[in-house]
Formats: C-alpha cells, sequence, structure tokens
C-alpha cells in the first residue's frame, strides 16, 4: 500500500505476540492430546454438513479419502456416524502423529487409517468413493493440478466434497488473524506481502523464514473465486453442487448472493466454498 518498510510500521502496531511458537513449540503441542480436544474437533462435521444443504454423503458402505486430515477430527466424526473404511492423508509429521493419537484414544477400528504423504506424488492403493477436502485447498500448491490429480483417486461414480477458505482475495483471506489485535478486511491485498510476512515471523512463528505466501508452513495459494470455477471445468470434474458463504444467516446469504451478481466483485466477496464435485461425462481435455 504504502511500501513495505511503511506498511511493517502500520502492521506491527497492530499485531501482538500472544500466539508466538516455533516449530519445535507446535511439534510438542501436536503431542498434547485429550478426549476434551477431540471432542471440540468432532463437533465440527455437524456444523459441516448443515453448509452442504443434504448433499453432504454419510454411508458405511463407502470408502473415504480424506486429503489434508490435519489432525484427523473430521476422519474419526465420520467414523463415529458409523464410516467404516476412510484413509486419512496429510504431509506434516505432527498432524499425522496427533491424529494417530486421536485415534488411539477414542479405539477407532482397523479401517480408520492416517498416513504421512505428500498428496500430490502418492499413488494410492485403491480408488474412494468419497473424497474428501476441508479447509485444504485453499493452501495447496498449484491447486489446478492438484484437482487434476484427484482424478486419480477416485472410483467410478465417486464423488468429491470440497469445503474452502477464506479464499485469499476475501475480506480475511490472507489467514493472518491469530496475530493482529485488529483485524483489517482485505488485509493480504492492501498491504506488501513482505511487510506481513516480516510481521509474521517477529509475532508468530520465528522460526518459519518464509520470503512469500506460499512458502509458509501449510502454504497459502493465493487462488482466486473466478479461479477454481475454471481449474473445475479445465480438469474434468463438473458441479453437483456449488454453495459460497452457505455459513452466514439468511438476510446475510440473500445480499451475499446479490453482490456476487457483479462479476467484478465476486473474487473480493467469496469467502468459503462447499461444493461436491463428480467426473464430468466426457473426456477430459488438457
Amino acid at each position: 500500500m504504502l511500501g513495505a518498510n511503511l506498511d511493517y510500521y502500520i502492521l506491527r502496531r497492530l499485531a501482538h505476540c500472544r500466539n508466538r511458537a516455533s516449530e519445535a513449540d507446535l511439534d510438542g503441542l501436536a503431542r498434547q492430546v485429550n478426549r476434551t480436544s477431540l471432542e471440540r474437533e468432532i463437533g465440527k462435521l455437524g456444523k459441516v454438513i448443515r453448509r452442504f444443504e443434504g448433499r453432504f454423503p454419510v454411508d458405511p458402505a463407502l470408502r473415504y479419502l480424506d486429503m489434508g486430515c490435519g489432525n484427523g477430527g473430521l476422519s474419526l466424526a465420520l467414523a463415529r456416524l458409523g464410516v467404516r473404511w476412510i484413509t486419512g492423508v496429510d504431509y506434516l509429521p505432527r498432524n499425522i502423529e496427533r491424529a494417530q493419537a486421536y485415534s488411539a484414544l477414542v479405539g477407532a477400528g482397523e479401517g480408520v487409517r492416517f498416513v504421512c504423504r505428500d498428496l500430490r506424488t502418492w499413488v494410492p492403493e485403491e480408488k474412494y468413493d468419497v473424497l474428501l477436502s476441508f479447509d485444504a485447498l485453499e493452501h495447496i500448491d498449484h491447486p489446478r493440478e492438484f484437482l487434476r490429480k484427484m482424478g486419480e483417486f477416485i472410483a467410478p461414480n465417486g464423488v468429491a466434497v470440497l469445503s474452502f477458505g477464506p479464499l485469499f482475495h476475501s475480506p480475511f483471506g490472507d489467514h493472518m488473524w491469530d496475530f493482529f489485535a485488529f483485524q483489517i478486511p482485505w488485509r493480504g491485498l492492501l498491504f506488501s506481502e513482505q511487510a506481513v510476512l516480516r510481521v509474521r515471523r517477529e509475532c508468530f512463528r520465528p522460526t518459519d523464514p518464509a520470503a512469500r505466501y506460499c512458502e509458509i508452513a501449510g502454504g497459502l495459494n493465493q487462488m482466486r473465486y473466478s479461479e477454481f470455477l475454471s481449474y473445475v471445468r479445465d480438469t474434468g470434474w463438473e458441479f453437483s453442487y456449488l454453495g459460497v458463504n452457505t455459513f452466514l444467516s439468511r438476510p446475510l446469504r440473500r445480499l451475499s448472493d446479490t453482490l456476487l451478481r457483479i462479476p467484478v466483485a465476486r473474487d473480493l466477496l467469496v469467502h468459503n466454498v462447499y461444493t461436491v464435485l463428480r467426473r464430468a461425462a466426457t473426456k477430459e481435455t488438457c
């Protein structure tokens, strides 16, 4: 906005250090598991299912793949609902360590497993009826290529259920709220990347040397909503259901839907996306 140095001095005054932690600190926290934290994670599923407005499949006969499973809360919540076969995959070792600890804590069955892999290169031993991706697609580098890769995971007639956001160009899409006392909408667009990440290093993650959003631990790909729509079309998928900002109350949802009809505003206002995809009937083109 005003240059990297001036942007830094403005943002630094608005930041706090209450959540400052090194990677070693985060690894240590991952080993601290208890039923209270697990129940909190499992409790999120009901809220997510409602946001899909009846399109979220829960069927004990189906095989699920939880892509970017994090600490395994979604997978274990589905197991509690009767899903017998689910594989959670994440590339951060501490996430898988925590997911496995949670699984042992509740005595999940043999059909629930967690593996540490990079989904971009992983070759599964089987195909899955339901692919799940929650709060991950906005973090994955090269999302178009990842959507294409998903085609290798899915069984015939299977579906992909995706929930992600906030998208980078939405009001709080920079995902930096954990260390700012005052939240400025569209902060990632208004202030320089260099300044935001400098404050992040000082106040939030001192051992993460990232100089670009895509380099932070966990990643941030800056994908626009309009780009996501084109990526789906270009990689051989089609929408079975598509909802945006469904977490809003009914009056705000109507306002959001109205504003989203304005093309120039769409990328700036789509906060979260909830969608169910199927493989398109026609052959994928490059």
